[in-house]
Protein backbone atom coordinates (compact mmCIF):
# COMPACT_ATOMS: atom_id res chain seq x y z
CA UNK A 1 0.00 0.00 0.00
CA UNK A 2 1.63 3.17 -1.04
CA UNK A 3 1.47 6.57 0.96
CA UNK A 4 -1.68 7.87 -0.13
CA UNK A 5 -3.61 4.93 0.30
CA UNK A 6 -2.64 4.92 3.65
CA UNK A 7 -3.24 8.74 4.32
CA UNK A 8 -6.49 8.14 2.62
CA UNK A 9 -7.20 5.31 4.94
CA UNK A 10 -6.70 7.32 8.17
CA UNK A 11 -9.30 10.01 6.90
CA UNK A 12 -11.97 7.73 5.78
CA UNK A 13 -11.28 5.91 9.40
CA UNK A 14 -11.31 9.12 11.13
CA UNK A 15 -14.57 10.53 9.17
CA UNK A 16 -16.29 6.75 9.88
CA UNK A 17 -15.52 7.26 13.88
CA UNK A 18 -17.00 10.50 14.09
CA UNK A 19 -20.48 9.33 12.17
CA UNK A 20 -20.58 6.39 13.89
CA UNK A 21 -20.10 8.24 17.38
CA UNK A 22 -20.86 12.07 16.46
CA UNK A 23 -19.97 13.04 19.88
CA UNK A 24 -16.31 11.41 20.17
CA UNK A 25 -14.59 14.80 20.44
CA UNK A 26 -11.22 12.97 20.41
CA UNK A 27 -11.82 12.28 16.42
CA UNK A 28 -12.72 15.61 15.11
CA UNK A 29 -9.54 17.16 16.91
CA UNK A 30 -7.64 13.95 15.22
CA UNK A 31 -9.32 15.03 11.87
CA UNK A 32 -8.32 18.14 12.45
CA UNK A 33 -4.62 17.87 13.26
CA UNK A 34 -4.67 15.38 9.89
CA UNK A 35 -6.30 18.08 7.86
CA UNK A 36 -3.92 20.70 9.23
CA UNK A 37 -1.05 17.93 8.45
CA UNK A 38 -1.51 18.26 4.82
CA UNK A 39 -2.37 21.86 4.74
CA UNK A 40 -6.31 21.38 4.26
CA UNK A 41 -6.69 24.48 5.88
CA UNK A 42 -10.32 25.62 4.95
CA UNK A 43 -11.32 21.29 6.23
CA UNK A 44 -9.60 21.90 9.40
CA UNK A 45 -11.79 25.00 10.12
CA UNK A 46 -14.92 22.97 9.35
CA UNK A 47 -13.86 20.04 11.49
CA UNK A 48 -13.02 22.21 14.90
CA UNK A 49 -16.45 24.67 13.94
CA UNK A 50 -18.57 21.06 14.06
CA UNK A 51 -16.80 20.02 17.31
CA UNK A 52 -17.40 23.78 19.17
CA UNK A 53 -21.01 23.17 18.22
CA UNK A 54 -20.94 19.95 20.95
CA UNK A 55 -18.70 21.67 22.91
CA UNK A 56 -18.36 25.01 22.64
CA UNK A 57 -15.73 25.45 25.66
CA UNK A 58 -13.16 22.86 24.20
CA UNK A 59 -10.48 24.80 24.49
CA UNK A 60 -7.50 22.81 21.86
CA UNK A 61 -10.71 23.54 19.10
CA UNK A 62 -11.14 27.37 19.73
CA UNK A 63 -6.90 27.64 19.80
CA UNK A 64 -6.82 25.66 16.71
CA UNK A 65 -9.64 27.52 14.87
CA UNK A 66 -8.70 30.97 15.84
CA UNK A 67 -4.95 29.87 14.59
CA UNK A 68 -6.63 29.00 11.56
CA UNK A 69 -9.07 32.46 11.43
CA UNK A 70 -4.99 34.00 11.97
CA UNK A 71 -4.00 32.25 8.50
CA UNK A 72 -7.46 33.38 6.68
CA UNK A 73 -6.47 37.19 8.06
CA UNK A 74 -10.20 37.24 9.75
CA UNK A 75 -7.59 38.47 12.97
CA UNK A 76 -10.67 39.84 14.50
CA UNK A 77 -12.89 36.55 15.13
CA UNK A 78 -9.07 35.04 15.51
CA UNK A 79 -9.16 37.47 18.61
CA UNK A 80 -12.89 36.07 19.33
CA UNK A 81 -11.83 32.57 19.43
CA UNK A 82 -8.98 33.20 21.70
CA UNK A 83 -10.29 35.05 24.03
CA UNK A 84 -13.33 32.30 24.60
CA UNK A 85 -10.32 29.93 25.17
CA UNK A 86 -8.63 32.37 27.71
CA UNK A 87 -11.55 32.44 29.91
CA UNK A 88 -11.87 28.76 30.29
CA UNK A 89 -8.16 28.49 31.03
CA UNK A 90 -6.63 31.26 32.49
CA UNK A 91 -3.38 29.90 32.67
CA UNK A 92 -2.71 28.95 29.15
CA UNK A 93 0.68 30.38 27.87
CA UNK A 94 0.13 29.60 24.15
CA UNK A 95 -3.44 31.49 23.95
CA UNK A 96 -1.63 34.92 25.52
CA UNK A 97 0.89 34.26 23.14
CA UNK A 98 -1.67 33.52 20.07
CA UNK A 99 -3.86 36.63 21.11
CA UNK A 100 -0.43 38.78 21.26
CA UNK A 101 0.28 38.36 18.18
CA UNK A 102 -2.89 38.85 17.11
CA UNK A 103 -3.52 42.24 18.52
CA UNK A 104 0.04 43.06 16.97
CA UNK A 105 -1.66 41.95 13.30
CA UNK A 106 -3.79 44.21 14.17
CA UNK A 107 -1.21 47.37 14.87
CA UNK A 108 -2.80 47.68 18.94
CA UNK A 109 0.15 47.83 20.62
CA UNK A 110 -1.35 48.10 23.94
CA UNK A 111 -3.28 44.86 23.64
CA UNK A 112 -0.74 43.10 22.48
CA UNK A 113 1.54 44.27 25.15
CA UNK A 114 -0.82 43.20 27.83
CA UNK A 115 -1.16 39.40 26.04
CA UNK A 116 2.42 38.98 26.11
CA UNK A 117 2.65 40.39 29.98
CA UNK A 118 0.15 38.07 31.03
CA UNK A 119 2.67 35.20 28.67
CA UNK A 120 5.57 36.09 30.23
CA UNK A 121 3.83 35.52 33.88
CA UNK A 122 3.26 32.25 32.70
CA UNK A 123 6.97 31.27 30.82
CA UNK A 124 9.16 33.62 30.78
CA UNK A 125 11.86 31.27 29.45
CA UNK A 126 10.30 30.50 25.82
CA UNK A 127 12.49 32.31 22.93
CA UNK A 128 9.39 32.74 20.81
CA UNK A 129 7.66 34.95 23.10
CA UNK A 130 10.63 36.95 23.43
CA UNK A 131 10.96 37.35 19.74
CA UNK A 132 6.90 38.56 19.56
CA UNK A 133 8.12 40.96 21.53
CA UNK A 134 10.66 41.94 19.64
CA UNK A 135 8.41 42.15 16.42
CA UNK A 136 6.22 44.02 17.93
CA UNK A 137 8.57 46.79 18.78
CA UNK A 138 10.15 46.89 15.58
CA UNK A 139 6.91 47.20 13.62
CA UNK A 140 6.94 50.24 16.58
CA UNK A 141 9.98 51.75 15.29
CA UNK A 142 11.64 51.33 18.32
CA UNK A 143 14.19 49.48 17.35
CA UNK A 144 16.52 49.48 20.05
CA UNK A 145 13.68 47.80 22.46
CA UNK A 146 12.94 45.27 19.81
CA UNK A 147 17.11 44.47 19.35
CA UNK A 148 17.02 43.60 23.54
CA UNK A 149 14.31 41.40 23.19
CA UNK A 150 15.84 39.14 19.78
CA UNK A 151 18.96 39.23 22.24
CA UNK A 152 17.05 37.59 24.70
CA UNK A 153 15.64 34.81 22.39
CA UNK A 154 19.04 34.23 21.23
CA UNK A 155 19.97 33.62 24.26
CA UNK A 156 17.26 31.01 25.64
CA UNK A 157 17.52 29.58 21.99
CA UNK A 158 20.97 30.16 20.63
CA UNK A 159 19.84 26.75 17.90
CA UNK A 160 17.46 28.49 16.04
CA UNK A 161 18.29 30.57 12.96
CA UNK A 162 15.20 32.76 13.29
CA UNK A 163 16.37 34.66 16.22
CA UNK A 164 19.07 35.64 14.34
CA UNK A 165 17.64 36.62 11.09
CA UNK A 166 14.63 38.89 13.84
CA UNK A 167 17.88 40.65 15.33
CA UNK A 168 19.34 40.71 11.62
CA UNK A 169 16.25 42.39 10.49
CA UNK A 170 16.11 45.03 13.39
CA UNK A 171 19.64 45.94 12.45
CA UNK A 172 19.05 46.36 8.62
CA UNK A 173 16.53 49.02 9.56
CA UNK A 174 18.83 50.58 11.77
CA UNK A 175 21.15 50.64 8.81
CA UNK A 176 24.04 48.43 10.65
CA UNK A 177 24.57 46.42 7.98
CA UNK A 178 27.79 45.17 8.59
CA UNK A 179 26.41 43.84 12.29
CA UNK A 180 23.43 42.31 10.53
CA UNK A 181 25.60 40.26 8.07
CA UNK A 182 26.56 39.10 11.12
CA UNK A 183 23.85 37.88 12.73
CA UNK A 184 22.99 36.19 9.74
CA UNK A 185 26.23 34.47 9.61
CA UNK A 186 25.61 32.80 12.60
CA UNK A 187 21.79 31.80 11.24
CA UNK A 188 23.86 29.82 8.78
CA UNK A 189 26.52 28.70 10.58
CA UNK A 190 23.31 26.85 12.81
CA UNK A 191 21.20 25.89 9.36
CA UNK A 192 23.88 26.08 6.29
CA UNK A 193 20.91 25.76 4.04
CA UNK A 194 18.88 28.95 5.61
CA UNK A 195 17.81 30.37 2.14
CA UNK A 196 16.30 32.91 4.24
CA UNK A 197 19.52 34.12 5.85
CA UNK A 198 21.16 33.48 2.81
CA UNK A 199 18.87 35.95 0.53
CA UNK A 200 19.51 38.92 3.66
CA UNK A 201 22.94 38.78 3.59
CA UNK A 202 22.82 38.83 -0.34
CA UNK A 203 20.83 42.01 0.52
CA UNK A 204 22.98 43.76 2.89
CA UNK A 205 26.08 43.47 0.80
CA UNK A 206 24.19 45.18 -1.94
CA UNK A 207 22.84 47.79 0.30
CA UNK A 208 26.36 48.91 1.23
CA UNK A 209 27.25 48.53 -2.45
CA UNK A 210 29.36 45.60 -1.85
CA UNK A 211 27.72 44.02 -5.46
CA UNK A 212 30.79 41.50 -5.61
CA UNK A 213 29.56 40.04 -1.76
CA UNK A 214 26.49 40.70 -3.05
CA UNK A 215 26.39 38.36 -6.21
CA UNK A 216 28.26 35.48 -4.69
CA UNK A 217 25.20 35.42 -1.87
CA UNK A 218 22.49 35.79 -4.59
CA UNK A 219 24.57 32.66 -6.74
CA UNK A 220 24.69 30.57 -3.31
CA UNK A 221 20.95 31.27 -2.90
CA UNK A 222 20.26 29.45 -6.14
CA UNK A 223 22.00 26.58 -5.32
CA UNK A 224 19.94 26.41 -2.07
CA UNK A 225 16.48 27.05 -3.21
CA UNK A 226 16.11 27.57 -7.03
CA UNK A 227 12.23 28.57 -7.58
CA UNK A 228 12.78 31.01 -4.52
CA UNK A 229 10.97 33.79 -6.10
CA UNK A 230 12.28 36.59 -3.96
CA UNK A 231 15.75 35.92 -5.11
CA UNK A 232 15.10 36.64 -8.50
CA UNK A 233 13.50 40.01 -7.49
CA UNK A 234 16.13 41.08 -4.97
CA UNK A 235 18.82 40.19 -7.65
CA UNK A 236 16.99 42.37 -10.24
CA UNK A 237 16.78 45.33 -7.59
CA UNK A 238 20.94 44.80 -6.84
CA UNK A 239 21.32 45.19 -10.40
CA UNK A 240 19.31 47.92 -10.73
CA UNK A 241 21.48 49.80 -8.10
CA UNK A 242 24.57 48.81 -9.68
CA UNK A 243 23.45 50.81 -12.65
CA UNK A 244 22.97 47.88 -14.74
CA UNK A 245 19.29 48.02 -15.72
CA UNK A 246 19.61 45.07 -18.43
CA UNK A 247 20.72 42.87 -15.94
CA UNK A 248 17.99 44.27 -13.68
CA UNK A 249 15.37 43.14 -16.43
CA UNK A 250 16.49 39.55 -17.06
CA UNK A 251 16.32 38.82 -13.14
CA UNK A 252 12.69 40.11 -12.98
CA UNK A 253 11.97 38.11 -16.52
CA UNK A 254 13.22 35.03 -14.11
CA UNK A 255 11.18 35.61 -10.97
CA UNK A 256 7.95 35.72 -13.16
CA UNK A 257 8.89 32.57 -14.84
CA UNK A 258 9.14 31.12 -11.22
CA UNK A 259 5.72 32.59 -10.12
CA UNK A 260 3.74 34.54 -12.77
CA UNK A 261 0.96 35.42 -10.37
CA UNK A 262 3.11 37.62 -8.61
CA UNK A 263 3.10 41.72 -9.05
CA UNK A 264 5.73 43.11 -7.83
CA UNK A 265 8.56 42.04 -10.20
CA UNK A 266 6.32 43.28 -13.25
CA UNK A 267 6.14 46.95 -11.15
CA UNK A 268 9.85 47.07 -11.29
CA UNK A 269 10.37 45.74 -14.27
CA UNK A 270 8.00 48.59 -15.60
CA UNK A 271 9.66 51.02 -13.00
CA UNK A 272 13.14 50.46 -15.28
CA UNK A 273 11.48 50.89 -18.92
CA UNK A 274 9.83 54.18 -17.67
CA UNK A 275 13.58 55.38 -16.98
CA UNK A 276 14.45 53.85 -20.33
CA UNK A 277 11.34 56.08 -21.93
CA UNK A 278 9.59 52.86 -23.71
CA UNK A 279 6.22 54.30 -21.91
CA UNK A 280 4.08 51.56 -23.83
CA UNK A 281 5.91 48.31 -22.53
CA UNK A 282 6.16 50.07 -18.92
CA UNK A 283 2.29 50.63 -19.40
CA UNK A 284 1.50 47.29 -20.14
CA UNK A 285 3.47 46.12 -17.58
CA UNK A 286 2.11 48.06 -14.92
CA UNK A 287 -1.47 46.65 -16.16
CA UNK A 288 -1.21 42.93 -15.82
CA UNK A 289 0.05 43.89 -12.25
CA UNK A 290 -2.84 45.74 -11.43
CA UNK A 291 -4.77 42.48 -13.07
CA UNK A 292 -3.43 39.90 -10.35
CA UNK A 293 -3.22 42.68 -7.66
CA UNK A 294 -6.77 45.19 -8.23
CA UNK A 295 -7.01 46.18 -4.55
CA UNK A 296 -3.60 48.17 -5.26
CA UNK A 297 -4.05 52.02 -5.51
CA UNK A 298 -0.52 52.31 -6.24
CA UNK A 299 -0.61 50.61 -9.38
CA UNK A 300 -2.90 52.67 -10.73
CA UNK A 301 -0.85 55.40 -9.86
CA UNK A 302 1.79 53.92 -11.89
CA UNK A 303 -0.39 53.44 -15.08
CA UNK A 304 -1.75 56.95 -14.62
CA UNK A 305 1.67 58.77 -14.59
CA UNK A 306 2.65 56.51 -17.30
CA UNK A 307 -0.47 57.40 -19.58
CA UNK A 308 0.41 61.09 -18.88
CA UNK A 309 3.66 60.86 -20.24
CA UNK A 310 2.74 59.05 -22.64
CA UNK A 311 0.03 62.38 -23.32
CA UNK A 312 -2.94 60.45 -22.63
CA UNK A 313 -4.82 62.16 -20.25
CA UNK A 314 -8.05 60.16 -20.86
CA UNK A 315 -6.71 57.05 -19.63
CA UNK A 316 -4.53 58.73 -17.24
CA UNK A 317 -8.01 60.65 -15.64
CA UNK A 318 -9.11 56.73 -15.91
CA UNK A 319 -6.73 55.01 -14.08
CA UNK A 320 -6.22 57.45 -11.16
CA UNK A 321 -10.23 57.69 -10.13
CA UNK A 322 -9.38 53.90 -9.45
CA UNK A 323 -6.82 54.17 -7.43
CA UNK A 324 -8.64 57.65 -5.57
CA UNK A 325 -12.05 54.44 -5.48
CA UNK A 326 -9.56 52.15 -4.02
CA UNK A 327 -7.79 54.79 -1.42
CA UNK A 328 -9.96 57.69 -1.15
CA UNK A 329 -7.65 59.29 1.89
CA UNK A 330 -4.79 59.67 -0.16
CA UNK A 331 -4.78 63.54 -0.83
CA UNK A 332 -1.88 64.01 -3.05
CA UNK A 333 -3.47 61.20 -5.61
CA UNK A 334 -6.63 64.07 -5.68
CA UNK A 335 -4.98 66.70 -6.14
CA UNK A 336 -3.02 65.19 -9.07
CA UNK A 337 -6.47 64.05 -10.62
CA UNK A 338 -7.89 67.49 -10.17
CA UNK A 339 -4.86 68.92 -12.17
CA UNK A 340 -5.50 66.32 -15.01
CA UNK A 341 -9.03 66.68 -15.07
CA UNK A 342 -7.98 70.52 -15.49
CA UNK A 343 -5.39 70.56 -17.79
CA UNK A 344 -8.54 68.13 -20.04
CA UNK A 345 -10.86 70.99 -19.77
CA UNK A 346 -8.54 73.24 -20.70
CA UNK A 347 -6.69 71.22 -23.65
CA UNK A 348 -10.14 70.39 -25.11
CA UNK A 349 -11.44 74.68 -24.37
CA UNK A 350 -8.47 75.29 -26.63
CA UNK A 351 -9.55 72.78 -29.43
CA UNK A 352 -12.88 74.06 -29.32
CA UNK A 353 -11.55 77.53 -29.72
CA UNK A 354 -9.48 76.52 -32.67
CA UNK A 355 -12.26 74.86 -34.47
CA UNK A 356 -14.56 78.08 -34.00
CA UNK A 357 -11.90 80.48 -35.69
CA UNK A 358 -10.78 78.01 -38.28
CA UNK A 359 -14.90 78.34 -39.62
CA UNK A 360 -14.71 82.01 -39.68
Amino acid sequence: MDKISRENDIKNELIKKIEANPENQESYIELGKFYILHKLYKEALEVYERLLKINPNEVQALINAGSLYFYFQDINTSINYYTRASEIETENFSIYLNLGNAYAELGNFTLAMQNYVKALEINSDNAQLYNAIGLLYQDNKDYISANIYYDKAIALNPNDPENYISKASVLMSMHLYTDAIAALKKAMNVDPQNSKACLCIANCFASIKDFANAEKYFEKCYKLQPDFYQVYVCHGICYSDAKNPDMAIKKYEEAISVNPDMPNAYILMANIYVEKSQLEKAAGLYEKAAELKPDDPKTYTFIGNTYFMMDNLEKAILTYRKAINIDSKNQENKLVYLDMIQEYITRKETKENSKTKTKK
